[in-house]
């Protein structure tokens, strides 16, 4: 497979060059890790050098190449969450492009090129119930069909479903990686080092916190956080801003990010960055805590949880004359 662009996963890789050398390319794929590490690109990037007719495979060059890129492909389907970050199962009668039933359509139709490939671009995002629609698909694919789906949380796929795919775990790259990829999109060092401590070994999180306005709306909830959990007194965490350009669901990656990044450096002795020091948090139990408190606020969002209400409510716990809730043995 043509890695042109690609950095690091070279086990996976190495994994699906063999299978293609072997012949035994999967029907169903599951690519499962966190967000914005190169999933997606190395699934779109390998089911094109299976369409492909170049010599280096993917060519990017060749008609079915071309038309790839251009997304006119009539073999090549993506299947991608919606403005509300979900995959729709979609009416049963309709079925409405980026939906479930509309992908079960399309897989039922004969391929043009003798293989037809599609990318899931989140299946764990797709509700129980178009999960079971899929299901079925999944269990009696087309023969000519070779599926990849993506997932970042993988507890939230059926067991029907994770049993009948090859899972490729892939792993966050290393600060090297992630330093590589901002420099290659014109980002300062200076930048990067500001932005990686977000980003979670995330590529497209790296990029997004590369943006200063962003970065720094972030960094006043941060410091807002840091100077309540230091101070006590009244907590006034400016979130509408930070929700707004981030996202309520990627606000808290980055701050789960930051801040075991942050509890990293402790545990280790490192210091923590001068550009960081007003945000900080520097003691270990109220870091355990913190954590714990983000990821059940983001766990809180997909029942409809009041983000602001639901960070001042749980931060109280940790106020400093208050510690019950930030036990040291909080898993994280």
């Amino acid at each position: 497979m043509n890695t042109t662009g690609i950095l690091g996963h070279e086990r996976q890789i190495a994994l699906l060059d063999g299978l293609v050398e072997r012949g035994r390319v999967p029907q169903t794929m599951l690519f499962a890790g966190m967000e914005g590490i190169g999933k997606r690109l190395i699934a779109r990037r390998f089911l094109a050098s299976l369409l492909c007719s170049g010599l280096e495979r993917p060519c990017f060059a060749c008609p079915s190449c071309s038309t790839i890129e251009a997304g006119t492909h009539p073999d090549f389907i993506e299947l991608s969450p919606n403005e509300r970050g979900i995959i729709p199962i979609g009416d049963e009668t309709k079925r409405e492009e980026g939906t479930v039933r509309r992908l079960i359509e399309r897989l039922s139709r004969r391929s043009v090129s003798g293989l037809t490939a599609v990318v899931v671009d989140g299946v764990d995002r797709i509700f129980e119930e178009g999960q079971n629609a899929l299901l079925k698909t999944i269990e009696e694919p087309p023969a000519s069909a070779r599926i990849i789906l993506l997932a970042s949380n993988s507890s939230r796929i059926l067991p029907t479903i994770l049993s009948r795919c090859l899972v490729l775990k892939f792993h966050a790259p290393d600060d090297k990686e992630v330093t590589a990829f901002l420099a290659a999109r014109g980002v300062s060092p200076e930048t990067s080092a500001l932005a990686a401590p977000f980003s979670g070994g995330s590529f497209s999180m790296a990029l997004s916190f590369a943006d200063e306005r962003r970065r720094m709306e972030v960094l006043a909830l941060c410091r807002e956080t840091a100077r309540y959990l230091r101070d006590g007194d009244t907590f006034n965490p400016p979130l509408e801003k930070a929700t707004k350009s981030a996202g309520s669901e990627a606000l808290l990656d980055a701050l789960i990010n930051f801040y075991r990044w942050n509890l990293l450096l402790l545990e280790t002795g490192g210091a923590v960055p001068a550009e960081f020091s007003d945000i900080a948090v520097v003691r270990k139990d109220t870091l355990f805590g913190l954590v714990k408190i983000l990821l059940a606020l983001k766990k809180g969002l997909s029942h409809n949880l009041n983000l602001k209400i639901g960070l001042k409510g749980m931060l109280y716990s940790l106020h400093p004359g208050d510690r019950q809730g930030a036990g040291s043995g909080a898993s994280i």
